[in-house]
């Protein structure tokens, strides 16, 4: 299957709303993505856009901002930056679900559709849709050279259960599918009348389970387009059956979205490189299946979800998910083999089995000099995932679960032959952490805001230190008192 068969475009998605990086970082970065195959860029701002007005308070300007944003002018630099290097620019701004960025308001808590959960916005409210309307707008007027908005519209886990809501769709012959198709209309319809050049894309689960008659009666499919997105390895791999038939009876044009990062664990920190090539295989395998069942294949997006919602931790850093964002590039224009994966590792300065384009082992924080940007931080934490397995080595050992266990402790109840070892092995692992913060903290600080420095450090690094710090306390509290006869 050739690069015209699978779509004229390949969208690197940025969810920004995780780790977002300094433009000093775009500027390395835009111009290989174009090099490294791809057309465009899938722009999910999320709270660092530089909203204004009645809208100041959700993004980058807003008084209770944590700095973790753009500026107007760094959000135009962005912009140029990925003119200039041949990306095309598709934004994404959630419209239904995944609202928690302006739902966590004071302002606009009364839009929930259950008031104790942020995410889902109620279609009913009269609110909700001037709401919509005025993020549209801000987001639009700052791109002006935009064919496609995305306006997500996926996962939206609270639909039908306000009591407004609740009453609309028990009167609804289709039930819950029209609040969903009735809002996700008088969105795109907005788009259409406002901005007539623009063409309307959503994700397609909510899709799915509704009937093909219904879908067809709403005439879905004269307004948007779906990005049917699967992140499973071919183990597991499975859209549902009829999909494309269904699908290719309704919408004239569709996309397929991958995912190259952010699909293997909510608190995962290195892309398993072999799930994500073995997603793109099995996304080409399904194309070259169903793809002449559409009449126009747009192309696919290659997603990277930084947070698996605004809440959640972060997941991988984008500069750890690098090499598997070329592999996955280089897959889906040419197919894969070990010897291309042996190519792609070598052109990013890795010389370690094609396999492991990240290595299993690191023994010194800063190997030679590796060719993508922001390889410091991946190499800071592979540093830190190795450093964790020795530090569960020790903390979780038989060693402390026998001879320094919070009874004998309390009791004084210890060994000091047994304990002395242990303090000597705590002091080194905590002179490790603390070199290891300081190289990340340097890495970091270079590439990335301070605040996602401090929630990474404050998430990953201090409970360790701390854990640490505590059981070396013991050890040596316990070697002062002697043990109890």
């Amino acid at each position: 299957m050739d690069a015209l068969t699978i779509g004229s475009h390949r969208l690197v998605h940025l969810d920004l709303k995780g780790a977002p990086p300094r433009v000093c970082y775009f500027e390395k970065l835009f111009p290989l993505l174009r090099t490294w195959g791809a057309t465009g860029l899938l722009l999910e701002w999320e709270d660092t856009f530089p909203y204004n007005r009645e809208l100041t308070q959700i993004g980058s300007n807003g008084p209770s901002s944590i700095a973790n944003g753009y500026t107007t002018q760094e959000a135009r630099q962005i912009l140029q930056i990925a003119g200039d290097s041949g990306l095309a620019v598709v934004p994404l701004v959630q419209t239904f679900g995944h609202m928690e960025f302006v739902l966590k308001h004071d302002e606009w808590r009364s839009l929930r559709e259950v008031e104790l959960f942020p995410s889902s916005m109620c279609p009913s409210n009269p609110d909700a849709l001037p709401l919509v309307k005025s993020l549209l707008r801000q987001i639009i007027l700052f791109h002006p050279d935009i064919q496609y908005l995305h306006i997500g519209a996926d996962e939206i886990w609270h639909m039908g259960l306000c009591s407004v809501c609740s009453k609309r769709a028990n009167s609804h012959k289709h039930g819950k599918s029209s609040l969903f198709l009735e809002h996700v209309l008088a969105v795109a319809q907005y788009v259409q009348e406002m901005y007539s050049h623009l063409k309307v894309i959503i994700w397609d689960d909510m899709l799915r389970n509704i009937d093909v008659q219904v879908l067809n009666e709403y005439y879905i499919g004269k307004y948007v387009e779906p990005m049917i997105w699967h992140y499973n390895s071919s183990e597991t791999f499975g859209l549902p059956p009829g999909l494309w038939d269904k699908y290719g009876t309704i919408f004239p044009n569709i996309w397929a979205a991958t995912a190259f990062k952010g699909a293997t664990g909510s608190c995962q920190h290195i892309p398993i490189i072999q799930h994500h090539i073995s997603n793109h295989e099995r996304w080409l395998g399904e194309l070259s299946t169903h793809v002449n069942k559409v009449c126009e294949f747009r192309g696919t997006a290659f997603t990277g979800w930084s947070r698996y919602d605004h809440y959640a931790t972060m997941c991988e850093l984008l500069p750890t998910a690098i090499p598997s964002l070329v592999m996955c590039l280089k897959v889906w224009l040419h197919g894969y083999s070990e010897e291309r994966h042996l190519e792609v590792a070598k052109s990013l300065g890795y010389t370690d089995h094609p396999l492991h384009i990240v290595p299993q082992q690191r023994p010194a924080p800063i190997p030679n000099k590796l060719l993508f940007p922001g390889w410091q931080i991946a190499v800071g934490i592979e540093w830190f995932l190795n450093f964790r397995t020795k530090y569960h080595h020790i903390v979780d050992s038989d060693q402390v679960a026998t001879w320094l266990n919070s009874w004998q402790i309390a009791n004084n109840y210890t060994n000091p032959m047994q304990i002395g070892s242990l303090v000597t092995a705590i002091s080194d692992l905590l002179l490790e952490l603390s070199s290891l913060e300081g190289y990340l903290r340097v890495q970091m600080e270079a590439i990335l805001f301070p605040p996602t420095l401090d929630e990474w450090t404050g998430t990953h690094i201090h409970p360790l230190k701390s854990k640490l710090k505590q059981l070396k306390h013991d050890a040596e509290t316990q070697l002062k008192l002697g043990c109890r006869v």
